[in-house]
């Protein structure tokens, strides 16, 4: 749910970007202000994407989108500092 969210609020306010900047119509740094915005809610969907990247969720491998091929093996295992 929180992923979702993540992901869901930056696109939310690129969608309302106008609504947003309407009192700014006036403003002679509209363009620059806008920019920042912009790329500061491009950033927080950047990083929901990684964040569901890391956790698995993306299909990266042919095994995510095909049933016949086997998924990769792990070259080598860890264990946190714990023996296993």
């Amino acid at each position: 749910m929180m992923v979702c969210m993540m992901a869901w609020r930056p696109i939310q306010a690129l969608m309302a970007i106008s609504a947003t900047f309407k009192m700014l119509e006036s403003s002679s740094q509209k363009f620059l202000q806008g920019l920042v915005y912009l790329i500061g809610n491009l950033m927080g969907l950047a990083l929901a994407v990684y964040k569901c990247q890391s956790m698995g969720l993306l299909p990266t491998h042919a095994s995510d989108w095909l049933a016949f091929i086997e998924p990769p093996e792990r070259m080598e295992f860890s264990g946190g500092g714990l023996l296993l």
